[in-house]
């Protein structure tokens, strides 16, 4: 397995809401660090383990949300994540320019 990269200080940030219990949480967890210091971005989780109370059934989860929409359910390859980070860091930063 390979090291995960650490994005710089400055570089931008995104806030993610993770949401699951267990293993397959850490495993995602893992996985999100590993692709946003892949993408060069920074992240801002909010960790949520009251699925019940957030309305998500158990099987659904991990989720990943990015203002309320789902954008994972499982465990999907760092590389799709880190493509998705990629993506959505371009599209948002040259928008706040």
């Amino acid at each position: 397995m390979s090291t995960c990269i650490n994005p710089p200080a400055d570089a931008p940030v995104i806030q993610l809401t993770l949401a699951g219990t267990g293993e397959p949480l850490l495993r995602m967890e893992k996985r999100l660090s590993c692709a946003a210091g892949g993408a060069g971005i920074r992240l801002m989780l909010d960790i949520r383990k009251d699925i019940e109370a957030l309305g998500i059934a158990h099987a659904e989860t991990p989720l990943v949300l990015h203002e309320g929409k789902v954008i994972f359910s499982g465990l999907p390859r760092t590389e799709e994540i880190e493509a998705w980070l990629k993506k959505k860091g371009s599209s948002e930063f040259r928008m706040g320019n």
